[in-house]
């Protein structure tokens, strides 16, 4: 009787652990599941307001994104100028609604490792005009060898989780205040121009005008693929060589204007002459808050360029 009940009691003790075991692994497996979120953000781009970033390439200084009607506005504790367009458009268009590849980490124990904490990552904050924020830790990049895809670890900042998603997100949001700034001296449609006018010292200015199809250099007719060359170039010309506290203190050296269609004003960029360092100091009418330094970026060389380089090449003159 007794040994019979011990088999009993033995049977029921392996059915309710065996339960037991079955009821925490559906528990832990269900928990994964509700953790994971198949989309990690997604944010109505059209109506953010704000980007604060706190990149490790500043040590963590605030880069403050404002909109300003349809522009954007950059600013630091020093400085406040215009923003590059572009940068800020592809940085929403990244967060615009995120997936998620994996999840890298359940709790605050992966946080180190993927470099999430709030001392090692860089925190990001969207603000959009309904008063939502979304504030999150981009950490580390990691790359999967098999499928040739890149990833970036990123976590909410109000969650323990850290997700694994698609991309290059740590480097292109650490990135230092400059990187965030409008670089334009010159950009618009080549095909638009019809009048380069090169205001230069003594006798050597020159006009560069369109008749027709056809492109003339103070009336003679230019080279069209060195013409060509040179305004593919110009039409989207940009240098990062930022000279912050720069005030004009003379007449600018070399001027160059461009006017042509659909253009109400006249693009211009001046070059004023500088310490031996700096060579020459840049500013254009397309960012007028911004001013350039020539130093090594050889931006001189290729926008204020003589009237030879447009000018047909000399036929050669041999006996036959």
């Amino acid at each position: 009787m007794f040994k019979k009940l011990n088999t009993k009691t033995l049977v029921i003790l392996l059915v309710v652990f065996g339960g037991l075991v079955l009821f925490n692994k559906f528990y832990h497996e269900k928990k994964s599941e509700s953790t994971f979120r198949d989309v990690f953000v997604k944010i109505d781009t059209s109506i953010v307001t704000q980007i604060q970033i706190y990149p490790q390439a500043e040590k963590g200084k605030e880069v403050k994104l404002i909109k300003n009607g349809a522009k954007w506005e950059l600013q630091n504790d020093k400085i406040k100028t215009a923003a590059d367009s572009n940068a800020v458009r592809g940085l929403l268009a990244a967060f615009a609604e995120m997936k998620s590849l994996s999840l890298g980490g359940a709790d605050k124990s992966s946080w180190k490792d993927l470099q999430v904490t709030d001392s090692a990552g860089t925190r990001i904050i969207f603000t959009t005009a309904d008063n939502k924020t979304y504030n999150m830790i981009i950490g580390k990049f990691g790359y999967n060898n098999e499928t040739r895809q890149g990833n970036t670890y990123i976590r909410h900042s109000d969650e323990e989780a850290v997700y694994s998603v698609e991309g290059f997100l740590s480097f292109s949001v650490n990135q230092g205040f400059n990187s965030w700034r409008n670089k334009v001296l010159v950009h618009g449609d080549k095909n638009n121009w019809t009048q380069l006018m090169f205001t230069y010292p003594a006798d050597s200015s020159f006009v560069l005008s369109k008749q027709g199809t056809s492109w003339t250099v103070n009336g003679a007719p230019a080279d069209s693929a060195k013409t060509e060359q040179y305004l593919g170039q110009l039409a989207n010309m940009q240098s990062a060589g930022f000279a912050d506290n720069y005030t004009p203190s003379s007449t600018p050296a070399f001027t160059l204007s461009i006017s042509g269609n659909n253009i109400s004003q006249p693009i211009t960029v001046q070059a004023y002459p500088a310490d031996s360092t700096q060579k020459f100091i840049f500013h254009s009418s397309l960012n007028p808050d911004a001013y350039f330094s020539e130093g090594q970026s050889h931006v001189m060389e290729r926008l204020f360029v003589g009237k030879e380089k447009f000018l047909p090449a000399p036929e050669s003159s041999g006996k036959k």
